[in-house]
């Protein structure tokens, strides 16, 4: 499972020519259709190469074509039904290959640096996350990352005394009386230590709730603020009659729905609000957003490419060869600018999301207004 520091690790891999191949390939479940791969991968690194004239593009191209195709024979069996991404440079003696969470669209990369664009969507659509199951004595901690899910914790309450047998005026009945009320809330209180304790030892990641209905807002009620804030969303299902299988099916269909409503929320309210001092929309004044570091949140499409150009002193982005003030000598070609957006915006602690139609195919939320000098 893919996770934000694999991706800031080769987003810090850089050479200086296009030399490092990144394809994102589809493999089929079937069997018989696993045979079809290695020409699917020569199409696509024949688009990639082909995008642009550029010195070591064909050598690296028939290098990296013979590796991967001695990946696809070791390791194509294990990655049925997942889209994989492939990273290789002989020269830097890359080879890494990441089965992804969900389906992205194929595609082959051939540029200075790993293309890590997909992995971002696959970390905002499909994350790792933790599920917490209970019921009135019992609860259950999953972990949840791509196929894998394993048990992080289960908790079992200790037998109550019967209510039965009642003491003088029945005070020791009404004392058990008490303790059944209240034995809920301190099996809430340790189900939500152990979640925390499970929440803080990785990435923290989405958190869903399934359970009885009338378990879920009382444990939700008493969730430390730190752990509420990740709750994304529950299911409704008798804890006994599950199977992890079945919990990772339910809670699958909340992290999807809420990935979904998060992405429709981000658009809308980019929609709705008209470019200011703090929201650009289209590539020009976003391109000029990142070349300032302002940028907070940059969100990009899912799909797609936009050749342009990086300045190799500066580090200027820009459409054209000669946007830079170091002239055309200082400016390279790449195969995707809003790759390098992205990379630029990580390095400058902003965040990044990807959705499907982003308003001006591009937009951006800044920290500070731009200077009118680079802004206009």
């Amino acid at each position: 499972m893919i996770s934000h520091s694999d991706v800031e690790k080769l987003a810090g891999v850089q050479t200086a020519e296009r030399s490092v191949l990144s394809v994102y390939l589809q493999v089929p479940v079937d069997l018989p259709a696993l045979r079809a791969l290695p020409a699917r991968v020569d199409d696509l690194l024949a688009l990639a190469a082909g995008s642009a004239d550029a010195p070591g593009a064909a050598r690296a191209r028939d290098e990296d074509r013979r590796l991967l195709r001695r990946m696809l024979e070791v390791h194509a069996r294990d990655w049925r039904g997942h889209t994989v991404a492939i990273f290789a440079c002989r020269k830097l003696g890359l080879s890494e290959a990441v089965p992804l969470p969900c389906r992205l669209p194929e595609r082959a990369v051939l540029a200075i640096r790993p293309h890590v664009r997909p992995l971002l969507v696959a970390l905002q659509r499909c994350p790792a996350y933790r599920v917490a199951v209970m019921d009135r004595r019992h609860a259950w901690v999953f972990s949840m990352a791509g196929d894998r899910i394993s048990v992080a914790a289960q908790q079992v309450a200790a037998t109550e005394s019967s209510p039965a047998f009642g003491g003088w005026y029945g005070l020791e009945s009404h004392r058990a009386h008490e303790r059944i009320i209240q034995f809920p809330r301190h099996q809430y209180r340790d189900t939500a230590a152990i979640l925390g304790r499970a929440m803080r030892s990785g990435e923290p990641g989405p958190l869903v709730l399934g359970g009885y209905q009338e378990t879920i807002p009382a444990f939700l009620a008493i969730l430390p603020a730190d752990l509420a804030d990740h709750f994304t969303g529950s299911f409704v299902a008798d804890p006994h009659t599950l199977t992890p299988a079945r919990v990772r099916e339910l809670s699958g269909t909340v992290i999807r729905d809420w990935s979904d409503r998060r992405e429709q929320r981000l658009v809308t309210r980019l929609r709705q609000q008209p470019p200011d001092e703090l929201t650009v929309i289209g590539l020009p004044g976003c391109l000029a957003a990142v070349g300032q570091h302002a940028v907070g949140l940059l969100v990009v499409p899912v799909g797609g490419l936009i050749p342009g150009f990086a300045c190799t002193q500066c580090g200027a982005l820009a459409s054209t060869p000669g946007g830079c003030p170091d002239g055309p000598a200082a400016t390279q070609w790449v195969p995707d600018l809003l790759e390098e957006m992205v990379i630029q915006t990580l390095g400058d602690g902003g965040e990044v999301a990807a959705v499907p139609d982003p308003p001006g195919d591009v937009a951006a939320r800044l920290r500070f207004p731009l200077t009118q000098a680079e802004g206009t």
